[in-house]
């Protein structure tokens, strides 16, 4: 083995320790990822996307979670993992292929950013995903292949299809593609990337038509986002506010100022390949497209601050600083030794986070989640499908995965009903859950009543705590009297 393959193996290693970080027996419990993981279990036992349960996410997410469960317990990290490694491999390549003189730095600091359990505290979540085939289409733009417009076209759709805002970071280098000279007309670049960005799509729209479902799958994943999800205004203050609170409580703010930087630096200073790296730089701004679409605010009257929304950042970082190591044409940054200094920057922060995070590792069992009464008693019972609906509280759905069960309705989870004054006025969604449970004949309703206090509509919680009272009583339960647990008359 050379160097090269010693500096690779290295690598490679790196992110494999990094990633065991997150192993599924470790670390805190998230209500996402646990959905997702729900809604994977769903569709293998037959239920569809958006017409048996409800999520605004694209349906990526659904099918990939449904393959990691195919392939076993730990099927969803080994289907990360190998990502991550992947993206390391190929990003390393393109380090050695465009004379970096620190062909190792990126690499290092796409895995640590990745695994920044302060900004990114979990695994398999949409934006994780999104990163990664974020770092695909940068790592085949870079290359040569005579079928890279195709390649690059169906990675759009699997990120469009993922989560859908995260297309913005790709744009400035679709456009900067179809727009700098090549072998290819303007015409032939633009159809390649359509035609083989419909290839990701068209399956989805066979699938959802053959189950009734494409129109519900249109609203909830598409105009439910627009209309409800980020249709509250929120102060563009509060907008810069979150977005310096995150950075810096997420241990991004150096890598992201640096990758600006030095970006402008070399956009104003002799460079290689200028339009590329104006589309860096503007693929960078594309990180804050989450935060600048919208408030999310909570029953408290806060803005949320949601610092998994910038895991991209690592992408956008990385291409950035390749950009600028690849095509800078000053002694100040294109040597060995005039990068070390930021390399030191940029990852020592970042290294001393990964080592707390490495040396504070909890396991998942120990949560109290796990040691309810209410879980010990349903454990006993061994629940069937629908015969139990968790309302309120997002982080008791874990159950449904625990008992290994199907929730009786297709709203998974409520938290909007504390977050959205606009959210189901009508009490349409309220009534389709109150039917389901009565069409299934749910045995148990588990939700604490002091989640009711931050429902936004005093309407709706009103008619849905006469429905609780009418039809189920509250259980006294083994060391906890007036549990959260309620049982059908």
């Amino acid at each position: 083995m050379n160097k090269q393959n010693y500096t690779l193996a290295g690598l490679l290693l790196a992110s494999l320790l990094l990633s065991l970080l997150f192993y599924p027996l470790v670390g805190m419990l998230l209500d996402d990822q646990d959905f997702f993981h729900y809604f994977g279990r769903a569709v293998l036992e037959g239920q569809v996307p958006y017409r048996d349960f409800f999520d605004h996410k694209p349906p990526m997410i659904f099918f990939i979670n449904a393959a990691g469960l195919l392939i076993g317990k730990w099927g969803m990290w080994l289907i990360d993992t190998a990502l991550a490694m992947l993206v390391t491999a190929g990003l390393y390549r393109r380090c050695l292929q465009y004379k970096i003189a620190l062909p190792e730095l990126l690499p290092l600091l796409f895995n640590l950013m990745l695994r920044d359990f302060l900004i990114n505290n979990a695994f398999g979540l949409t934006r994780e995903f999104t990163t990664f085939f974020i770092l695909f289409f940068f790592i085949v733009l870079m290359g040569k292949s005579r079928q890279r417009h195709a390649v690059l076209g169906f990675l759009t759709g699997l990120v469009f299809f993922t989560q859908q805002e995260q297309i913005f970071l790709l744009l400035p280098f679709l456009i900067y593609l179809i727009t700098t000279k090549d072998t290819l007309s303007f015409w032939q670049r633009f159809s390649r990337l359509a035609v083989s960005f419909l290839i990701v799509p068209i399956p989805f729209v066979i699938y959802f038509i053959l189950h009734h479902a494409l129109g519900q799958a249109w609203y909830d994943a598409f105009v439910f986002n627009a209309t409800v999800y980020t249709g509250e205004r929120k102060p563009l203050l509060a907008h810069f506010h979150s977005i310096k609170f995150i950075l810096d409580e997420g241990n991004f703010e150096l890598p992201f100022m640096i990758s600006l930087v030095l970006g402008i630096f070399t956009l104003v200073t002799r460079n290689k390949n200028k339009p590329l790296t104006l589309a860096a730089i503007f693929s960078l701004f594309f990180v804050l497209t989450p935060e600048m679409m919208g408030g999310r605010r909570q029953a408290m009257g806060e803005w949320d601050n949601y610092l998994g929304y910038f895991v991209p950042a690592t992408a956008a970082v990385t291409m950035l600083l390749f950009v600028v190591f690849a095509f800078t044409e000053e002694s100040s940054l294109n040597t060995r030794k005039a990068q070390w200094p930021y390399a030191f920057l940029l990852c020592i922060s970042l290294c001393y986070t990964a080592l707390q995070h490495g040396t504070h590792l909890e396991l998942r069992e120990k949560d109290p989640l796990f040691h309810t009464p209410e879980l010990q008693y349903l454990q006993q019972q061994q629940p069937k499908d629908y015969q139990l609906c968790v309302f309120g509280n997002d982080s008791y759905n874990i159950y449904y995965n625990v008992l290994n069960i199907l929730a009786p309705c297709r709203m998974v989870y409520q938290h909007f009903y504390k977050m959205y004054p606009r959210w189901d006025t009508d009490g349409k969604e309220l009534q389709e859950t109150e039917a389901s449970l009565l069409q299934h004949k749910t045995r148990w309703v588990l939700m604490d009543p002091e989640w009711l206090n931050m429902f936004i509509n005093a309407p709706q919680k009103d008619a849905w705590m006469q429905f609780l009272q009418t039809h189920y009583q509250r259980m006294d339960l083994p060391g906890k009297p007036n549990s959260m647990l309620w049982v059908l008359k």
